[in-house]
This record gives C-alpha cells, structure tokens and sequence, in this order.
C-alpha cells in the first residue's frame, strides 16, 4: 500500500465545501485483503488509536467504523487510512470529521482518501503516519508489513507538537 499522489485543496472544492487533502493510494496485494481478512489488525488498530471506536461511519452512531472493520468481510484499508487521518488530527488537537473513500473512475486497487484538515501540515502529516502505522499493524505474510522499529507514542507526540507549533 503507497500514496501515489497527494493533493491539498484549500477551499471548496469538487470533494467537498471545507477544505480536504486527497491522497490517492494504492493497496498493492492488500486489494485482496479487507480487514476482516487480516486476523487481530482491527484489535491492533483499536490497541493504538481506542478513540477510533467513537467514529460513526456510515451506520451514524459510535462504532459504526468499528463495525465497518469487523462486519463479514470487513472494510479496505484506504478506509482505514482515511479514519487514522481523521482521528490522528483529533488526537494532536485540530478537529476534523469530514472524509470519503472512494475508487470511482481509478484502475483496480486505487482509491482517492479524502479528509478534511484545519492545519495543512499537521493534515499532511497525519495521512503520512496513519499509513505508517497501517504498515506495522498488517501481518508480517503481507508485502507492506514494516518490520522495522515504530514508535507510535513517540510519532503521536511529534503530530501533537508540529499541531501546537
């Protein structure tokens, strides 16, 4: 899974009225892998962000997101980079709760993440840390598993201080 492309819009826009930045990511093998076919990755995520289980999604209530992850075959993790944005930026102190996934018009495998932003760096960065972090939780047999060092506290505090700067 990669970002292909990053695109800040700054006001109203064809995606929406407020200003959203709109990654379009790649999944890679990981197409073929929706969450519910990744055994304990909704756990790990939950582990790491709890306050995902109050995202709403599309069942408008606190823990449709979670539903999403863990009904019949689960969600795709463009989805779940979409929510890690979202929250991340919550979770360093800029507020934000817009966002869509979307792979209308785009080849196999591809989707436009989009989600809103207050801060365009601190935004920017949480779409670049929340697919980090997807990286890590994957299972070592899929080829985006990261195997290397990731220290999410430490990465969190660095978002809440680049969010306060």
């Amino acid at each position: 899974m990669k970002i292909l492309d990053t695109r800040v819009y700054r006001g109203p826009n064809l995606y929406a009225l407020r200003p959203v930045i709109r990654l379009r990511v790649d999944l890679g093998e990981l197409e073929d892998y929706p969450t519910g076919k990744l055994p304990g990755f909704a756990d790990r995520l939950l582990e790491h962000m709890p306050t995902l289980r109050e995202h709403t999604c599309s069942y408008d209530e606190p823990g449709g997101f979670v539903r999403r992850m863990t009904e019949e075959e689960g969600t795709w993790l463009g989805h779940v980079l979409e929510h890690a944005a979202i929250e991340l930026q919550c979770l360093a102190g800029t507020p934000v709760t817009y966002g869509k996934t979307r792979s209308h018009d785009l080849p196999s495998g591809q989707y436009h993440v989009i989600y809103s932003y207050n801060e365009e760096s601190v935004g920017l960065r949480a779409g670049e840390l929340g697919l980090d972090l997807i990286h890590h939780l994957l299972p070592p047999e899929r080829a985006a598993y990261d195997p290397s060092p990731f220290d999410f506290r430490a990465e969190l505090v660095s978002l809440v201080r680049l969010a306060q700067r």
